[in-house]
C-alpha cells in the first residue's frame, strides 16, 4: 500500500523489506508507542509527512526495529541508530551526521547517500542490495569506494569517477546498474572487477565511449542507452 493514515498514524509496507509507521513531530511518543506495542519492524519520516526532528533518539526505545527509511530530512545527530542492532534495511537522505556502519552487522539492504566521513561499509558481511547516491570524491576515483564483497546487486546514481580504475573487485556481483555518471566514459575493467555479473545496465552517462568490455562478459541481460539511443541491448534469451 502507498503512504497513508490508519486511524491516527501513517503506514506503509512500501518502502522496504517490511511493513512501516510513520514518526511524527507532533506525536513522536505516541508513533513510538504504537510501533512498540504492534510490535512493528520499520519506521520512516519525511518532512513532507510531518517529520523535523534534528534527531534519532527515540530509536532507543524500539530496539528491535529492523529498517529505517528516512528523507528529506536535517539531522545535527544519528546516535540513535547506534541502539538498532537487529537493523537490515536502511535508508536516511539528505542531511545528516556521519555514521559508522560498521555498528549494523545484520544490514542486508541500503540506500546509501554518502559523506564523506561515513565509514565501516566494508565490513558489512550480510549486504547484499546498495543502492549508492551522489558518490563524488575529489579524487574522481572508485578508489576511494570501500565495499564489502557479500554483494550481489549495486546500483550507482550520480558518480563523478570517469572510470572504474580503482574499483573494488566484487566476486559476487550479479547485477550493476550506472545511472547519470555524466564523467563516466570507459567500462575497461569490468571484467575483473564483477566476474560473476549476468545483469548489467547503463543510462544517462552522455559521455561513455568504451563499452565494448561490456560484450565480452558472459551476460543474460545487458542495456547501455546513450543520449537516448540503446546502442547495446541482450536480454533474456536472446544472442
Amino acid at each position: 500500500m502507498p503512504i497513508k493514515r490508519v486511524g491516527r498514524f501513517l503506514e506503509t509496507e512500501d518502502l522496504g523489506i517490511t511493513h512501516s509507521l510513520g514518526i511524527e513531530s507532533g506525536m513522536v511518543d505516541e508513533c513510538v508507542d504504537e510501533v512498540a506495542r504492534r510490535g512493528l519492524k520499520g519506521v520512516f519520516g519525511s518532512r513532507c509527512f510531518s517529520f523535523f526532528e534534528d534527531n534519532l533518539d527515540f530509536l532507543q526505545r524500539i530496539p528491535a526495529t529492523e529498517q529505517v527509511w528516512f528523507w528529506a530530512i536535517d539531522l545535527k545527530n544519528i546516535d540513535g541508530l547506534y541502539a538498532l542492532e537487529r537493523l537490515r534495511h536502511f535508508g536516511v537522505h539528505e542531511r545528516r551526521a556521519p555514521i559508522d556502519f560498521s555498528k549494523f552487522p545484520e544490514l542486508e539492504r541500503m540506500s546509501w547517500h554518502t559523506r564523506t566521513r561515513d565509514s565501516g561499509i566494508e565490513k558489512l558481511t550480510k549486504l547484499v542490495k546498495l543502492d549508492l547516491w551522489r558518490f563524488k570524491p575529489k579524487s574522481k576515483s572508485y578508489a576511494d569506494l570501500h565495499l564489502p564483497t557479500s554483494l550481489e546487486r549495486l546500483e550507482i546514481n550520480w558518480s563523478n569517477p570517469a572510470d572504474l580504475s580503482g574499483f573494488p573487485a566484487l566476486p559476487n556481483l550479479r547485477e550493476l546498474q550506472l545511472h547519470c555518471c555524466r564523467n563516466l566514459t570507459s567500462l575497461e575493467g569490468i571484467a575483473e572487477i564483477a566476474p560473476n555479473l549476468k545483469k548489467l545496465i547503463v543510462t544517462r552517462c552522455a559521455n561513455l565511449a568504451e563499452y565494448e568490455s561490456a560484450r565480452d562478459l558472459d551476460l543474460d541481460h545487458l542495456y547501455i542507452n546513450i543520449r537516448g539511443k540503446a546502442v547495446a541491448a541482450k536480454r533474456p534469451g536472446r544472442d
